[in-house]
């Protein structure tokens, strides 16, 4: 909600709130703006080098 909000103060015609209540808020924008993707898949390899990378980087902080 909060990134279509911001659209929304960005792009006033294109991003419009329609309607809202205490729980919800419905917008409105053009339909071909809308995208589905599969998740990202990530090797165990690759998992294991991102571990790796931030605990170097958290090590490099404390000292």
């Amino acid at each position: 909600m909060r990134k279509l909000d911001t659209l929304i103060a960005d792009f006033p015609d294109t991003y419009k709130l329609i309607q809202q209540d205490e729980v919800s808020m419905t917008y409105s924008f053009p339909k071909s703006y809308v995208n589905y993707r599969k998740p990202r898949t990530v090797s165990k390899e690759q998992r294991e080098r991102a571990r790796q990378m931030m605990i170097a980087k958290n090590n490099a902080k404390k000292v």
